[in-house]
């Protein structure tokens, strides 16, 4: 198994056998990863976001979880909050 490793030290498994496009589909995970966990501060209560606020980012973060990476040409990462 070979790992890819992305800016904040997380790894992503990819197969040694893998092809571009595995490699590509990794890639993107391991995006969607990093911004996961840049996004974790917004959601501690002492950042004294306001309720609506504290939503966006909790949608965000859904969509995060919930992309689908079975085709590389529709991965699609959703906006961040400002």
């Amino acid at each position: 198994m070979a790992y890819l490793k992305i800016n904040n030290g997380d790894r992503v498994s990819v197969s040694n056998h893998a092809t571009n496009s595995d490699w590509a589909i990794a890639d993107k995970r391991a995006m969607r990863n990093s911004l996961l966990a840049e996004s974790d501060s917004y959601l501690v209560s002492d950042r004294g976001l306001s309720e609506s606020k504290l939503t966006e980012w909790k949608t965000y973060r859904q969509s995060l979880r919930d992309m689908d990476f079975s085709d590389l040409n529709k991965i699609e990462f959703p906006t961040k909050p400002e």
